[in-house]
């Protein structure tokens, strides 16, 4: 079967996989070769891709909210933000997630750009969290 991970500014994968393994809004599913048609939401989280058989993991991918459709042997995971966790330069993760925390310890209760501020935190801890 063929997957797609596609964000707004690129495809972060393309190719034949035997098993993927999906963050769903009401847990965790897998998907294998002839899956019924599906369309879901993906919450923030891992998808875990075989590509030669089911329980080898060739990828990780964190992914953050979304959806999925399967369809026709074709999976299509469509998020806002998704990396390969082997690209994932922990150090810099580390330092941009400090940052955060310092610019949020600063703003007042009210400022509108504290729900940014957790975005990002909340992404940071999800690259972190391989």
């Amino acid at each position: 079967m063929q997957l797609r991970i596609v964000c707004p500014e690129e495809c972060v994968y393309e190719g034949a996989v035997a098993y993927v393994a999906v963050p769903s809004t009401i847990g965790e599913f897998g998907i294998l070769p002839r899956h019924a048609s599906e369309i879901c939401t993906i919450d923030g989280g891992h998808i875990r891709v075989s590509e030669t058989k089911m329980g080898v993991v060739d990828h990780v991918f964190a992914v953050t909210d979304g959806y999925v459709q399967v369809a026709n042997d074709e999976v299509i995971v469509l998020a806002e933000r998704a990396i390969d966790t082997e690209k994932v330069d922990v150090d810099e993760v580390n330092a941009r997630l400090a940052g955060f925390e310092d610019q949020l310890g600063n703003m007042a209760e009210g400022d509108a750009r504290r729900a940014y501020l957790y975005n990002e935190i909340a992404w940071c801890k999800l690259l972190l969290a391989q």
